[in-house]
């Protein structure tokens, strides 16, 4: 694996975890400022 592989590698990874962190802080941010939803929407 030479380190073009292992960069793109690393970069996908991250930015696939980065991606989720944000999404989940937003859900919990909405739900701060309006409360929960009524239905079953966002639930986890």
């Amino acid at each position: 694996m030479n380190d073009e592989t292992k960069r793109r590698l690393v970069y996908g990874l991250l930015s696939l975890v980065l991606s989720a962190l944000a999404t989940r802080l937003a859900i919990i941010i909405t739900n701060k400022l309006l409360g929960e939803p009524d239905e079953g929407l966002l639930t986890s």
